[in-house]
């Protein structure tokens, strides 16, 4: 409820005050919500570096409906599967070195269309690529809604056989199969594969709508039209570990239906040597079990980003083997993205815990008691599962989520973004870099739907007086690498070509991994903390690390890592070894030695300038190494005119950076406060300034009797006929009046009423001037 002061409003009534008290308040809500605002939204953490798109080495464009994806690659070549066609590129500059092409028949493309398909979905789109054992290929397609699998044997040059310009990898097909439920029937669906001990494990969909997911191998699957152990799943990718195959994916949560609808990630694992249940369980898994990741922000009430989007492959992190992983929130929820990591040992762990049910549809899912789990326990890998009893097979057929999550690395997501504009969509690692301290970084990229790539790392400090470790998140550099709204598919390292492959669904760039020659000073060297980059003492360049013949432990190189900009700044030379010399006129060293002088401050005002200093031949040497940044090291030449114009601009002049770094300090919050301050200082004095005059105008005195007091006025007597001055302190600076300003004859009794009342009441008007004047002051 608002309360008016009706003193302030006195006409007003409650509809008319309420308004002006409105505008009133009207600043300050303004400030309370925008700091409210950014209280409850930080910005994102700023790299120091953000490259352009003019940064990209090489290029290899396609259609945007060829829905590149990666295949296979190594160190020289990669290996992309597009519509029709399977393209070998060479990381060198991504030329073609070679390509497979295989088109869908004619009658497959207008069935597909028949079945109301678009016609740009109705080729044969390339997912699933395998070596085998026997030297030959794997190579699967979608074939217009009709999945197909052929095995490719390499062609003997010995044979003569000239390979066509159709299949100039020098493959010839030996067997075409059937591939449904090894590869999915649309190029959009999110499926994925792994291949392990000669055998191809998939998740994907099984039939034309999309609408039955499985995981399969061979003759295995899980449960057709099972909500308990697939629910509308999205598979993002799948590895293979210690005798297990792991899937991982998102899905529509069954523990979470009597609430609301809800998608949380899952990791599923199966073994591998699972060879189905006994009876009629022979084409079902008897190992399938799925348990939730958790990627959140701890606290009282954690943040968790539940919908899993990319994973990397596996990293050897030290001691331990992590997955890192791409998360963000739904669609319709405020934008957001993180990245976690897990320990595998981990992820297995929680396949050992308990397992969770529901007793009925409408009871909630609780931990399952360990009485009721049959033993020997369910789910474990055994030599022959069809030995197995029904009682076990059924148990984990009806019981597959576990009750534990598995639990992030350090128990919080390792890189946090919330932005309006993107979201996270791929990763990968550049796995233990070494840093000149002989610590290892695991080194992230991370994708995003703009065409952006981000490069950061994780630092571990421990706390002397903490038993606990803080983590903190180094952004090191953001790449604009696609244009705006292409979004990033993939991303493949190489790290011995110092090249990061950017895939979307119709074009390929390489990147470099670092940018260590964009930087130029040391302090921005150090600054960027990239465990890639150190600044060259000899030669005063940001180098690359693994480009670079260094020894570790030398002092040839500087490197600044968990560090601030003010602590880097001390470790960089102050002085350069050699003071470069500048000859310039007289007038440009006056110009130079005031702008000198007004940065040191007045306490350095009055140094005298040493001999180098002195004019000679019409000019002046000086040394730059007294104007130069301290943390900057000078080049071996200088431009006399560059130097000038630099001076000149206040926004490149190096003597005055300090100042405009500290002009800059102030925030809008402060000139937000300090402009609405004005304003209220502004209408105040007004109504203030209005008060007092309306009081003065009250009190004011006949401006007649004040003019006595202002103009030094003379009389004439009547007899005599000379002037006469009537104010003793007279101005001796006035010019005298040559006629009488007054007339003495003329009737005053109003002047005698107000100017001689306090002095003789008695007195007549009529009495003349000259006679109360001496009466007055006798």
């Amino acid at each position: 409820m608002l309360i008016t002061d009706r003193r302030r409003y006195p006409h007003s009534s409650r509809a008319t005050r309420a308004p002006a008290v409105m505008l009133h308040m009207l600043p300050g809500l303004l400030i309370c919500f925008c700091l409210q605002t950014v209280s409850a939204w930080m910005p994102d953490v700023r790299p120091d570096l953000q490259t352009k798109a003019d940064k990209v080495t090489a290029s290899f464009y396609g259609n945007k409906t060829d829905f590149y994806k990666i295949l296979d690659h190594d160190d020289e070549s990669i290996l992309v599967g597009a519509k029709d066609v399977v393209y070998n590129i060479s990381l060198r500059g991504l030329k073609e070195n070679s390509r497979l092409v295989w088109t869908s028949p004619g009658a497959d493309r207008e069935l597909c269309v028949l079945k109301g398909k678009h016609e740009r979905d109705c080729h044969n789109y390339l997912r699933v690529y395998a070596r085998l054992s026997d030297g030959q290929i794997m190579l699967c397609g979608t074939n217009s809604y009709k999945p197909r699998c052929r095995h490719y044997a390499t062609v003997d040059p010995a044979a003569g056989v000239a390979p066509s310009s159709d299949n100039s990898m020098g493959y010839e097909m030996t067997r075409e199969v059937e591939a449904q439920g090894l590869c999915p029937y649309s190029p959009a669906h999110n499926s994925t594969y792994a291949f392990a001990d000669d055998k191809l494990y998939s998740a994907t969909v099984a039939d034309f709508s999309g609408g039955d997911p499985l995981i399969y191998r061979e003759t295995l699957r899980t449960e057709q039209y099972d909500l308990k152990q697939l629910n509308q799943p999205d598979f993002v990718g799948a590895i293979e570990r210690n005798g297990y195959v792991l899937f991982f994916f998102r899905e529509l949560s069954m523990e979470f239906m009597n609430f609301g609808k809800a998608v949380y990630s899952r990791v599923g694992r199966v073994c591998k040597n699972d060879r189905g249940g006994p009876y009629n369980h022979g084409k079902s898994w008897t190992s399938f079990l799925k348990a939730r990741l958790n990627c959140s922000v701890p606290g009282e009430f954690p943040f968790y980003f539940d919908e899993i989007q990319a994973i990397s492959p596996i990293v050897e992190s030290g001691s331990n083997a992590l997955v890192y992983a791409v998360f963000t929130t739904p669609v319709n929820a405020i934008p957001g993205s993180a990245v976690c990591a897990y320990r595998l040992d981990d992820i297995l762990a929680a396949f050992d815990g308990d397992f969770k049910s529901q007793k009925d549809s409408q009871s909630h899912w609780l931990p399952v008691e360990q009485t009721q789990v049959p033993k020997p326990r369910p789910g474990q890998c055994v030599e022959d599962s069809r030995t197995l009893t029904s009682i076990a097979v059924n148990f984990i057929k009806n019981h597959p989520l576990m009750e534990s999550a598995v639990p992030a690395v350090h128990g919080r997501p390792l890189l946090t973004k919330v932005n309006l504009h993107h979201r996270l969509t791929a990763i990968t690692v550049d796995p233990q870099v070494r840093a000149l301290n002989g610590n290892h970084y695991d080194v992230i990229y991370s994708g995003t739907d703009d065409g952006k790539v981000t490069k950061f790392i994780n630092i571990l400090t421990t706390h002397q007086n903490s038993s606990t470790d803080r983590l903190r998140t180094v952004v090191i550099s953001e790449m604009q690498v696609l244009p705006l709204g292409t979004p990033v598919r993939e991303l493949v390292i190489s790290s011995k070509k110092n090249t990061l492959v950017v895939v979307s669904d119709g074009r390929l760039v390489t990147v470099p991994l670092h940018h260590c020659s964009l930087i130029v000073d040391c302090l921005g060297c150090l600054s960027l903390q990239d465990p890639n980059c150190a600044w060259d003492l000899q030669t005063h360049e940001c180098k690359n690390l693994a480009a670079s013949q260094h020894k570790f432990g030398t002092k040839t190189y500087m490197q600044s890592l968990n560090t601030t900009k003010k602590a880097a700044a001390a470790l960089c030379p102050k002085t350069a070894a050699d003071p470069v010399i500048v000859t310039m006129a007289p007038s440009q060293m006056e110009e130079v030695e005031k702008l000198h002088y007004a940065s040191v401050g007045s306490a350095q005002a009055e140094v005298q300038p040493s001999q180098e200093q002195q004019p000679t031949g019409g000019g002046a040497d000086f040394t730059l190494n007294d104007y130069i940044d301290e943390n900057k090291i000078p080049q071996a030449s200088v431009d006399p005119e560059q130097v000038m114009t630099n001076l000149h601009d206040p926004q490149k002049s190096i003597a005055v950076v300090n100042e405009v770094q500290k002009a800059s300090a102030i925030t809008n919050n402060t000139i937000v406060i300090i402009t609405l301050a004005f304003l209220m200082t502004f209408f105040v004095g007004g109504y203030v300034g209005i008060k007092i005059k309306q009081w003065c105008n009250q009190n004011r005195l006949d401006a007649s009797h004040h003019n006595h007091f202002v103009k030094q006025t003379q009389f004439k007597h009547q007899n005599s006929g000379k002037d006469i001055n009537l104010l003793i302190n007279s101005n001796p600076y006035t010019t005298p009046q040559k006629t009488a300003n007054l007339d003495l004859e003329k009737d005053r009794s109003h002047e005698c009423k107000n100017s001689t009342e306090h002095l003789e009441k008695e007195l007549p008007c009529k009495t003349s001037t000259m006679t109360k004047v001496k009466r007055t002051y006798i």
